[in-house]
């Protein structure tokens, strides 16, 4: 029997007036973090299990605006691990706790997502951020062969509804005048696969034209992708990259909370409401480097 231990650090830190809790889970030695907000039962909070990137090995702390915006849509996060078996022994724990669990993954967190979901009836929703499949890097397949096996990571069991959301920067090269190489489309998802071997599956794609795969990530990191490996937006003001977060939160929560029997197409929608030149929404958060979610800071 696997051991598992739940702490529970009594800690809040005050994010846009909003009383956040955090938690630690210990489960055979992985820590997974919870950040929720402390006005909310659980019974009435959506829970949202973050996969991040580089197949879960990037840690939540380059990702906490991100969370904070998140937060402050009421969603509690939970940031797992890559031991995709201690993220099952979470997910079971925790499967009668919340209103709804939905897995949310940025990049080749998606891998990480099958791993560990596929056998879970209770989730029936899933979102990806800029999905990549390196799936062959996971079962050692080279990946234009082994087709049928390729096909495990397209299928899935009991998700019915999907939010892909788009950075399309990370798609797009050029030339002139400097050769930028796309970050993505090597290892892009397969959305035409995906709905080929899920042919009922609700697939919702809506993008941010003039942003790019690491913008999500806090400001410090996403300058230091942007400068090197992953061109995101010209505006590296903070207030516009929060602006942007903020509204990949505000696309989560509306499909999150949309009804089931509203059938109106949400297909590509475009991010036109922060410009690339000046951003067009206030900023609300702070612009320190300091992590807010360090919970050492408050005991």
């Amino acid at each position: 029997m696997k051991c598992i231990f739940f702490l529970l650090s009594c800690v809040s830190g005050f994010i846009v007036n909003s009383p956040i809790n955090i938690y630690k889970t210990n489960i055979n030695n992985q820590v997974i973090k919870t950040y929720e907000p402390a006005i909310l039962n659980k019974e009435n909070m959506n829970a949202l299990i973050f996969y991040t990137g580089a197949n879960s090995l990037i840690p939540a702390d380059i990702y906490s605006n991100f969370i904070r915006s998140l937060n402050n849509y009421n969603f509690s996060v939970s940031i797992v691990t890559n031991d995709n078996d201690a993220t099952k022994d979470f997910l079971s724990n925790i499967k009668d706790t919340y209103k709804e669990i939905i897995p949310i993954s940025h990049s080749s967190g998606y891998v990480n997502i099958i791993n560990s979901v596929n056998k879970e009836k209770n989730i029936n929703k899933g979102i990806f951020l800029d999905p990549v499949d390196n799936s062959f890097l996971v079962n050692n397949k080279f990946p234009f062969f082994n087709n049928n096996e390729n096909n495990n990571w397209y299928n899935l069991n009991y998700i019915e509804n999907i939010l892909i959301l788009r950075a399309e920067k990370s798609y797009k090269g050029s030339f002139f005048p400097k050769l930028e190489i796309p970050f993505i489309p090597a290892f892009a998802l397969n959305s035409k696969k995906l709905e080929d071997c899920n042919p009922n599956l609700i697939i919702n794609k809506i993008s941010a034209e003039n942003y790019g795969h690491s913008d999500v990530l806090d400001s410090l990191w996403a300058d230091l992708m942007h400068g090197t490996l992953s061109k995101g937006n010209e505006n590296r003001e903070q207030s516009n990259l929060d602006s942007y977060v903020d509204w990949l939160a505000q696309q989560i929560h509306e499909f999150v909370n949309k009804d089931t029997n509203d059938t109106s197409d949400t297909n590509y929608e475009n991010l036109n409401i922060v410009s690339s030149e000046e951003p067009t929404i206030s900023n609300i958060y702070s612009n320190s480097l300091l992590n807010l979610y360090d919970e050492d800071r408050y005991i």
